[in-house]
């Protein structure tokens, strides 16, 4: 089988100005199959989430050209989401991307090994069907800071190998489609209420079956809200805008997918920051070596004991195990932290009760906090129970993380919220003076941004108003995920009634479990795969202490007191008890 070789070149200053790259791919293949044309081109480009495909792409479709937002500190990332496209219609294409430095005549430098910037294509390596596309992202990110402009080359190799195409009937993991993204379930009991929303947080109404209500493929998760009590939904017809003061909770929709796997045994060296390759899909993932795995669950279709990675391994594609463990195609998240209804101050919203009464999920309100695990457990499920409204769990956090961090989301570090009156849907503003950041002075915002205005998406999970806040920062959130076999129990959830409860709603990690022992996680719940993990710090810095028998119940997103070590892939452990930093977040889950 022949081999066609594209080269990619890549130029860039970097420091505190921007960064300017050019990536060319050269010449059309052709391998001379009949007359059936291999041609592997570029259809798509996206920009740091803008899409600039007609600026990038050049008239032959071979080469992009773009200049990165400005990188000026450590862990600034510029990112080029490209979509790469086979017009055979006889042959598959197996692609692999390999980058290496290269001294100003294009031969390869002495050190590969840069002082300022790494430079990395996710995936490595895909497979392109047959007149079908791929995605794919090429992140650029300074390690370091010079005052000076500092000029790098890179040249990256596009290695093709066409294959024949297989048969109809023979199992592949094709690439995602929109037509694929399973549509929002809004349950039987009439409460929730799709909307779309404007830039400054306008609620409109709109039909379920209208196409604009989301477009995941374009960063638009779906959104809806339930009313409060008393308010007839006929006042809001198809068109017409909610009253905030009418609104009680609102919810984001996470649609079933897969996910390719990096890091199966918490030892691949791909352990760095990267963009996450999922694949929308209502079908289970099955066991076909080197191509997907069956998603390690027990007997009863509920997530098994926590270490357990069935036969997976990396490169494998599995269906991400909050949907199976629930049995649905997909469910609905608090937008907000879960807030404490007509509190009017920080202080007041610090009540150990369990009454759902009490819940408001919506923007700019107190975060109920200070309530113990038990109570916060049964509040959750008495909340709707129509909807199966549950306590946020493990696996849960991980699906909306590694959904955030595709290309379906913001793709990036979310903007903290460090509201020092722990307000829901407020965002750090962007400034140079880190005494401003985490936290402001007060009861109120200082030195942050709600969550509808510019700067506000910024601590969205999408990097738009459609995504979930509060996910960086804020209050930590306990789960409902524990280690088994533990000791005094501060969340006063006696054994036998964790025994009774619905296991679905509940993430158990093994006894042996101490505060490194990332290899007992749970694939898919964003703890041990974001390793190995050095100094208990995970991607971006965040802090990452694995719960114990000691403190067995697992917390997520950090407080905004913690500052950077706060974050979307943030865990840590705590005894259940209640805490004035801590509160908690809604799922609902309705039935198919």
């Amino acid at each position: 089988m022949k081999k066609g070789i594209i080269v990619a070149l890549i130029l860039m200053s970097i420091g505190f100005a921007a960064v300017t790259t050019s990536l060319v791919i050269n010449g059309t293949i052709n391998y001379g199959y009949d007359s059936d044309e291999f041609d592997v081109y570029f259809s798509e480009a996206i920009l740091d989430g803008e899409v600039k495909s007609e600026e990038l792409i050049d008239t032959t479709k071979k080469s992009i050209t773009f200049t990165t937002k400005e990188l000026s500190k450590q862990g600034d990332r510029s990112i080029l989401e490209y979509q790469v496209m086979n017009n055979s219609k006889q042959y598959d294409a197996s692609v692999t991307i390999e980058c290496e430095r290269v001294d100003e005549s294009g031969n390869t430098a002495q050190s590969q090994e840069s002082e300022y910037t790494t430079i990395t294509p996710s995936p490595a390596s895909l497979t392109v069907k047959a007149q079908e596309s791929r995605k794919g992202t090429i992140t650029v990110e300074l390690k370091k800071v010079s005052l000076n402009n500092i000029e790098e080359k890179f040249k990256c190799s596009l290695t093709v190998n066409p294959s024949e195409r297989e048969e109809e009937g023979e199992k592949y993991i094709a690439e995602n489609s929109c037509e694929n993204v399973a549509a929002p379930n809004l349950g039987i009991d009439g409460k929730l209420i799709p909307i779309t929303l404007s830039d400054d947080g306008k609620a409109t109404v709109v039909s379920e079956d209208e196409p604009n209500w989301y477009d995941y493929c374009n960063k638009k998760w779906a959104n809806a809200v339930i009313l409060n009590d008393g308010v007839d939904s006929q006042k809001y017809p198809v068109g017409s805008q909610i009253e905030d003061t009418d609104i009680e909770s609102y919810f984001v929709w996470i649609p079933k997918y897969k996910y390719r796997l990096w890091n199966v045994h918490v030892t691949d060296p791909l352990y760095t920051v990267h963009s996450i390759e999922i694949e929308f899909d209502t079908k289970d993932t099955e066991d076909l070596e080197g191509v997907s795995c069956k998603t390690p669950m027990n007997e009863n279709n509920t997530q098994g004991l926590s270490g357990d990675i069935g036969k997976c391994g990396n490169g494998e594609y599995m269906t991400h195990p909050a949907f199976i463990s629930l049995g649905v195609d997909g469910f609905w998240v608090g937008k907000f932290e879960t807030g404490y209804n007509e509190a009017s101050d920080t202080t007041s919203a610090q009540q150990d009760n369990n009454n759902p009464n009490n819940i408001i999920i919506k923007p700019c309100v107190y975060s109920w906090r200070n309530v113990n695990v038990k109570n916060m457990f049964e509040a959750s499920k008495k909340y709707d129970e129509n909807l199966r409204s549950h306590m946020m769990k493990n696996t849960e956090w991980g699906a909306v993380a590694y959904l955030s961090h595709s290309i379906f989301g913001i793709n990036n570090e979310i903007t903290i919220n460090n509201n020092s009156a722990y307000k829901t849907g407020y965002a750090a503003l962007p400034t140079t003076d880190q005494s401003k950041n985490p936290g402001d002075s007060g009861d109120g915002p200082k030195y942050n941004t709600p969550w509808n205005t510019k700067d506000g998406h910024r601590a969205s999970t999408t990097g738009n108003i459609t995504g979930i806040y509060d996910m960086n920062g804020g209050n930590w959130e306990y789960m409902a995920s524990y280690v088994l076999e533990f000791g005094d129990d501060a969340s006063t959830f006696s054994k036998e009634e964790l025994s009774e409860q619905d296991a679905s709603f509940f993430d158990v990690y093994d006894k042996s479990s101490t505060i490194i022992s990332y290899g007992n996680m749970i694939l898919g719940d964003a703890t041990g795969e974001m390793g190995p993990i050095n100094d208990h710090k995970s991607w971006y810095g965040d802090g990452s202490d694995f719960a114990d028998t000691s403190r067995p119940w697992f917390g997520r997103g950090g407080p905004r007191q913690l500052g950077s070590l706060s974050g979307l892939f943030y865990f840590t452990r705590h005894t259940g008890v209640n805490n004035s930093g801590m509160g908690f977040r809604i799922v609902l889950s309705p039935s198919k």
